[in-house]
């Protein structure tokens, strides 16, 4: 009778555990060695990527600084631009009051009929015919005259309105005493109305002509008014005196009291 071979012994436990460390530990390093063989080559790939970014971060830094600094300086320009501008019309509205100040003695006087003159010397001219239209009681005699002579500005055919007279007086009084007469009479030399004006700049004379459009509503509600010296419209109401700079503020306040 034949003998059965004898079963090989079973491994215990604790056999079984030590065998599935030692596994695991070899497929662990089997694994990070294939892992670092894969990874090596984009290591290499990206070292020049990395530097190129550090150049980036460094440039931009240096940008950053740069940036601040210009910021500094041109918030300094607009500060000292700002200060320039307003020195700039301060200046240039102390040059336009000098120039309009400067011709205080002089008038202009519109719609005297060219050749009115024949052939006279427009200051003797000048002299007797404001004597003749404002009177003895303003003039008993001619007024003391510097300069009179038409506006140098040539006549065209479009244009058949006759050049206005630039008169500059000796006495200061005597040009305040025609402009005061003139608000409250009518002057008239062969038929024509004669305008009597002071002789400002082209500039101020345009800031003045801006009122121009709300006179007839001030005619209109019989308002007394005047204009003020730059450019301001002084308006009586009763016993009030109001005073505006400017054309749309003095029709917003018309507007107002109209609604009332």
């Amino acid at each position: 009778m034949l003998e059965e071979p004898a079963s090989a012994p079973l491994a215990t436990a604790d056999q079984l555990s030590t065998e599935f460390a030692k596994q695991r530990s070899s497929l662990k390093e089997d694994l990070f060695s294939l892992i670092q063989e894969a990874v090596k080559p984009l290591q290499v790939s990206t070292e020049p990527l990395q530097a190129t970014v550090t150049a980036f971060q460094t440039r931009l830094t240096s940008v950053e600084s740069v940036a601040g600094d210009n910021f500094e300086r041109l918030t300094a320009a607009e500060s000292t631009v700002e200060l320039l501008r307003v020195q700039n019309q301060s200046l240039l509205d102390r040059l336009e009051d000098l120039e309009n100040r400067s011709p205080r003695c002089n008038l202009r006087i519109w719609n005297i009929p060219e050749g009115s003159e024949r052939g006279k010397d427009p200051l003797k001219f000048m002299a007797e015919l404001l004597m003749q239209m404002l009177g003895p009681d303003v003039f008993p005699a001619p007024p003391e005259l510097e300069r009179a002579h038409r506006s140098p500005s040539s006549r065209t055919s479009q244009n058949n309105s006759p050049r206005p007279f630039l008169v500059c007086f000796s006495k200061f009084q005597h040009k305040e005493a025609i402009i005061r007469w003139a608000r409250n009479h009518e002057l008239k030399h062969q038929g024509a109305t004669v305008r009597i004006y002071q002789d400002f700049s082209t500039a101020l004379t345009k800031k003045r002509a801006a009122f121009n459009g709300i006179e007839p509503a001030l005619y209109q509600k019989n308002l007394r008014f005047h204009l003020l010296y730059p450019a301001r419209l002084r308006m009586f109401l009763g016993d009030d005196i109001h005073v505006f700079s400017s054309h749309d503020e003095a029709q917003r306040f018309l507007d107002q009291r109209s609604c009332k």
